[in-house]
């Protein structure tokens, strides 16, 4: 009997990190403005550095329609060689718009804080900023929606 358990106990445990591992198989959908779209809740909100390299996030519904900002919140920090930056935002239409520019290069972590409200738990995402362009989707690196472009699949950035 204690024996049966343990492989019903063994087979759910490889079950479950089946369909976990499943979980990180779907496909990368782009950001509509071309930046990178993170999975938040209850929304979609993708991060996008413009040419004038002021971060920015956008909140989405489910048909990726921009959703007006109410009682979201978001903080940007960038981890650069020469320390850690919080970028102050301000709200721009429907986004949150940094007042001043990303640091210079490229090669260093933004992380994005997103809360959906004052009480909700903040949810982070990080992100690898390299600016380059991807020779498939033609995209920024950080933005990539290939298969490739999927969490620790790029190697051999210059910077």
């Amino acid at each position: 009997m204690k024996t049966a358990i343990k492989l019903l106990f063994v087979a759910l445990l490889i079950g479950s990190h089946a369909i976990a591992a499943d979980d990180h198989n779907h496909k990368i959908i782009p950001g509509p403005q071309g930046g990178k779209l993170l999975e938040s809740e209850p929304q979609h909100a993708e991060f996008f550095v413009p040419p004038n390299k002021k971060a920015s996030v956008t909140f989405y519904d489910d048909a990726m329609k921009p959703v007006p900002i109410k009682s979201q919140e978001v903080k940007i920090t960038v981890e650069a060689k020469f320390g850690k930056v919080a970028l102050e935002l301000e709200k721009v239409g429907d986004s949150f718009v940094s007042k001043t520019t990303l640091p210079e290069g490229d090669g260093y972590r933004i992380v994005i804080q997103i809360k959906n409200d004052a009480v909700s738990k903040p949810q982070n995402f990080r992100v690898d900023y390299h600016t380059e362009i991807c020779k498939e989707c033609n995209r920024a690196e950080y933005a990539c929606s290939c298969e490739h472009g999927k969490e620790g699949a790029h190697e051999g950035h210059k910077h």
